[in-house]
């Protein structure tokens, strides 16, 4: 198992609830052959504040997870209650020191901005919290309004109403400055880590485009290469292939060179880390525009040194359509 990175997710939709204490023997029972994880550099579980108490994240500490991520979205009780959240902020910073307490000592931290109502000063309130709690990582997502969902209705009939674009840039940057000035490295458009060991190595697997086998009901699997798989949805389904020896895979897809060259690009703009040039082109063929390069490099979007495109802060944020442009 050497250098592997093990993921899995805990009450990560849905309706979260407390899970009996039945679950837990049965859980430690059950994982006694990936009890040893000496040789797992990341093994990270997902919790919500209000669904997991200390001797539950005990009990998955002890089974080997070694990194912890919290779905605080807010430290503000009336934004919470927007984005219908069970927890409240005090549940939050109880889930954030449980969680020491069950010794884990790499948390990231997931915050939002962008909610309906909410402030550029209220999104500063919660990122002090940050400076204040000291985690290993924070991860600050935009909220994206899903057509379909509650949200999307009560903002299309005005029940509610989401920051403008320009304030959610404001909110973008502020996170940027707070949490850069308190040590944390802008290392992808929406994560900070406290250092480059903090780095989460899940996470930045999608993004080095590195081979991954996606276990369970829509996981999808990389080659690496040019292959891409995914399972079928329905669980009943797919225990039923796994059962009966079949593959659980609904269908997969074959990337071109030009859908490889711009998902480099794209997450390569993404990322503090960029992306080389000269690497793209002599591995998919395909040509960057210079004249689209320079105009970046004029508006401060993306520095160039030597092949190697690096992205501002600002830059990150347009890597979705510098990327198209740059082919």
């Amino acid at each position: 198992m050497n250098g592997r990175v093990f993921k899995t997710i805990y009450a990560g939709g849905g309706t979260p609830t407390l899970l009996p204490p039945a679950f837990w023997s049965e859980f430690l029972a059950g994982v006694t052959s990936l009890s040893d994880t000496s040789e797992v550099k990341e093994c990270t579980i997902e919790a919500n504040p209000g669904a997991v108490t200390e001797r539950e994240l005990c009990a998955l500490r002890q089974a080997g997870f070694n990194r912890l991520s919290i779905g605080v979205q807010s430290f503000n009780d009336t934004l919470l209650e927007t984005l219908g959240r069970i927890h409240s902020s005090d549940q939050a910073i109880e889930t954030f020191r449980s969680a020491r307490k069950a010794r884990f000592r790499s948390i990231t931290l997931d915050l939002m901005y962008g909610v309906p109502g909410q402030t550029l000063k209220e999104w500063i309130s919660d990122l002090e919290y940050i400076e204040e709690l000291t985690p290993e990582h924070v991860s600050c997502y935009e909220l994206s309004v899903i057509e379909g969902t509650q949200m999307h209705k009560f903002i299309n009939t005005g029940v509610l109403t989401k920051p403008d674009e320009e304030v959610c840039r404001e909110m973008y940057f502020a996170a940027d400055e707070i949490l850069t000035r308190s040590g944390f490295l802008h290392y992808e458009v929406s994560s900070y880590a406290r250092g480059n060991s903090c780095v989460s190595l899940h996470n930045s697997s999608y993004w080095n485009r590195t081979p991954y086998i996606g276990l369970g009901p829509s996981a999808h699997s990389f080659d690496g290469k040019a292959r891409r798989s995914w399972n079928l949805s329905s669980l009943e389904q797919y225990l039923e292939r796994v059962e009966n020896g079949q593959s659980p895979a609904a269908d997969s897809e074959v990337i071109t060179m030009e859908q490889a060259a711009l998902e480099m690009i794209m997450l390569g703009l993404r990322c503090s880390a960029g992306f080389d040039l000269k690497k793209i082109e002599t591995e998919t063929g395909i040509r960057i525009n210079r004249d689209y390069l320079n105009t970046m490099i004029g508006k401060k979007r993306v520095q160039l040194s030597g092949t190697r495109l690096v992205p501002t802060a600002e830059g990150m944020l347009y890597a979705d359509g510098d990327s198209v442009n740059l082919i």
